[in-house]
């Protein structure tokens, strides 16, 4: 397997507080590789090669973000996911499995990104750094008071990236909160998936992103018991809208 590596650029460096990232990889050159090059890019990086040990290192470490192989010697990367992600731990799947089942898979899982090998260190940062620039911004631009939306016993928290139904909280992931936010909050209007993707994840040149909107969209709907689609309706040709009255 070829990997681009690519010449190390000292004015890339993080600043500390250093992002913690756990990799879970069976290829130790691969484990290798990135925890070089994120260790030498100011970040602090582990490494399992199987599930079990990931576990162990996982609540030891309590990491900012995971990136997990699919084909692990002890149990699938996809299990492993979904376990991650309800920590509320941001995951990129890293691996050679290119069929769109694959990558959809990831993203049912609740994978926030995905990259296929062989891969660019530099794409990774990027992805990595993207990731948690998201995260980081909506945690201070969504702190505002008296700004959570009610729409027919649905509560968008804001404040607390939560969601309620009728009083119950809903596991939702960190890109399915945003996803859903910024709908209810753009109320009335189609959205094209290219418009969602750039709002959302910050870029539209992937293959199969616009597929990624609708198993997110998806998924939001299982969660919110709007499966018939009446809350965030389907426009076909289109996009999405999410339906809100004025007195909502």
């Amino acid at each position: 397997m070829t990997v681009n590596i690519p010449r190390l650029q000292t004015s890339m460096v993080l600043n500390s507080p250093q992002p913690k990232i756990l990799i879970v990889d069976d290829d130790p050159a691969i484990c290798q590789l990135i925890s070089r090059f994120f260790t030498y890019n100011n970040y602090h990086v582990e490494a399992a090669a199987d599930v079990r040990t990931a576990r162990q290192l996982f609540h030891k470490l309590n990491p900012d973000l995971a990136i997990l192989d699919v084909n692990l010697p002890d149990e699938s990367g996809f299990n492993l996911c979904k376990e991650i992600r309800e920590t509320g731990t941001l995951v990129l799947m890293l691996t050679c499995m290119t069929d769109t089942s694959y990558v959809l898979e990831g993203f049912e899982q609740g994978a926030d990104d995905y990259l296929t090998k062989p891969f660019n260190l530099e794409i990774l940062k990027a992805k990595i750094a993207a990731l948690l620039k998201r995260r980081n911004d909506g945690e201070i631009h969504l702190n505002t008071p008296n700004n959570s939306l009610t729409i027919e016993g649905l509560t968008i928290n804001p404040n607390r990236c939560e969601v309620t139904l009728n009083n119950e909280v809903l596991p939702l992931t960190s890109l399915e909160f945003e996803l859903l936010y910024f709908l209810a909050t753009h109320p009335n209007r189609v959205w094209e998936r290219s418009d969602l993707i750039c709002a959302v994840w910050g870029n539209n040149h992937e293959v199969g992103a616009e597929r990624k909107v609708d198993v997110h969209i998806g998924q939001i709907r299982k969660k919110i018991d709007d499966l018939q689609g009446q809350i965030i309706k389907t426009v076909r040709g289109r996009g999405y809208l999410f339906e809100r009255s004025e007195s909502d």
